[in-house]
C-alpha cells in the first residue's frame, strides 16, 4: 500500500521533487576556507537516541585537525530538539559540535515525499552551506570508527593529493564497478571550495545517469566524482578501520513500522547499539527470546521478524564486529556481550537458512 507521504514523489517523480526544492536551497562560494576539515553527520530523528554512540567512537579518534562536527536532525525542528542539542553537548563537551535542522520549506517537501535518499541530500544540502574548511568528511550515521588515526588519515590523504573527493571503500550500487572508481559515501572526503564553486545544492541529490552503456541511480556526490579526475582512495586505511552497519536505518524504520525488515539480522546491530545507550530492554528481551524460540519468529516487545531466509553465518559477521566494537568501548567483549551472539548463532542455526 503506498504511504499517504509518498504521494507527492508518485505524482511529480523525483525530477520534480528537485524541481520544487531547486529555489528552495543555496549556498555561496568558499573563498577563504579556514585550515583543517569538518565532519558531517546526519542524524535520523527517529534513531537520535543512538547519536550517544556514533559520538562515542568519534571521541576516541584523533580530532587535531578538525574545526566541527556539523551534526543535522533529517526533521524540521521538533519538539525535543533543544533538549537533544543539550544533553549531547553536556555529554561530550570536548567536541566541536554544531547542530542543525531542516529549514521550513524544502523540510516540508522531503517530509511529505519520504524517501531516503532525499533526506540524505537535504542533509548535505543543509550542511555544507556552514562548512568553513576546504575539506569536509561525510560520515555516516551507522559508521563507527575503530582506529585513532581514521578523520586524520582521510584528510591527510585529500589534502596531498590535491583531490576532489577521497573514499575508504568503492561503491558498486546499482550497477557501478569497481572500474568506475566512485567511492561510497558513507566515508567520503571532499574539497568543499571546489565543490561550492562549481556547484549548486540541487546537484548533490541523487539523479539517474548513463555511465558508459549503462544506465545507473547515483547517490548524493557520485555523480559529482565521475565529473573529476581527482579522486582516489584513502590508502592510509582499509576495511577493518570501522565497523559500518549498512541498512541500519532502513532496517529499523520498516521493523517499526511494522513491515519485513530486507536485512533482517541488522536489528541484533539496533539492539546492541541500544544496550549501549543505557536501554537494555530489547536486548535483553532478544537475547530471551532467541533461547525460547521454537519458530523462525522472533518477537521482541510488540514487534516479530521472521530469521528464516537469513544466513547462520551472519552470527559470525555479527561476532567479529561487535567484538571488535567491544575492544574499543571495553577492552574486550562483556559476558552479555558473548551470551547474546552465542545466543543468536544457535538460533540461526535451528532456524535460519538451510540451503
Amino acid at each position: 500500500m503506498t504511504s499517504k507521504k509518498s504521494i507527492l514523489r508518485n505524482i511529480i517523480g523525483r525530477e520534480g521533487v528537485k524541481l520544487l526544492l531547486r529555489p528552495m536551497l543555496h549556498w555561496s562560494r568558499l573563498d577563504q576556507p579556514k585550515d583543517g576539515y569538518s565532519i558531517m553527520l546526519g542524524v535520523p530523528w527517529a534513531l537520535r537516541h543512538l547519536l550517544r554512540i556514533n559520538l562515542e567512537f568519534v571521541s576516541r579518534t584523533d580530532l587535531t585537525n578538525c574545526h566541527c562536527i556539523h551534526v543535522v536532525f533529517d526533521r524540521r525542528r521538533q519538539s525535543g530538539y533543544e533538549k537533544m542539542v543539550q544533553e549531547t553537548r553536556e555529554y561530550f563537551p570536548d567536541l566541536p559540535l554544531s547542530f542543525d535542522h531542516y529549514a521550513e520549506l524544502p523540510g516540508i517537501v522531503v517530509e511529505k515525499v519520504n524517501v531516503s535518499t532525499f533526506y540524505n541530500s537535504l542533509n548535505c544540502a543543509t550542511l555544507l552551506p556552514k562548512i568553513q574548511t576546504n575539506y569536509a568528511i561525510l560520515h555516516d550515521f551507522d559508521l563507527y570508527p575503530l582506529v585513532p588515526e581514521y578523520f586524520e588519515a582521510v584528510y591527510k590523504t585529500i589534502k596531498k593529493n590535491k583531490w576532489h573527493f577521497c573514499g575508504l571503500e568503492k561503491t558498486t550500487f546499482d550497477g557501478l564497478t569497481d572500474d568506475d572508481n566512485v567511492f561510497g559515501t558513507w566515508c567520503l572526503g571532499m574539497d568543499v571550495q571546489w565543490l561550492r564553486s562549481h556547484f549548486k545544492p540541487i546537484d548533490i541529490f541523487h539523479r539517474v545517469e548513463l555511465v558508459g552503456p549503462r544506465q545507473v541511480t547515483l547517490d548524493p556526490f557520485s555523480s559529482l566524482e565521475l565529473k573529476t579526475p581527482k579522486r582516489g582512495p584513502v590508502d592510509l586505511l582499509d576495511e577493518t578501520a570501522c565497523c559500518h552497519v549498512k541498512n541500519l536505518c532502513s532496517t529499523f524504520l520498516r521493523f517499526s513500522g511494522g513491515r519485513p525488515a530486507k536485512i533482517v539480522w541488522r536489528l541484533h546491530y539496533l539492539w546492541y547499539l541500544e544496550y549501549l545507550c543505557d536501554m537494555p530492554d530489547n536486548f535483553l528481551r532478544a537475547t530471551e527470546a532467541m533461547r525460547a524460540a521454537n519458530t523462525s519468529i522472533l518477537r521482541v516487545g510488540s514487534y516479530q521478524a521472521d530469521f528464516s531466509d537469513a544466513d547462520p553465518t551472519c552470527a559470525n559477521v555479527l561476532r567479529d564486529e561487535l567484538y571488535r566494537m567491544e575492544d574499543v568501548l571495553f577492552g574486550g567483549a562483556r559476558p552479555a556481550i558473548k551470551q547474546y551472539i552465542n545466543a543468536f548463532e544457535e538460533f540461526l542455526k535451528k532456524y535460519g537458512q538451510t540451503g
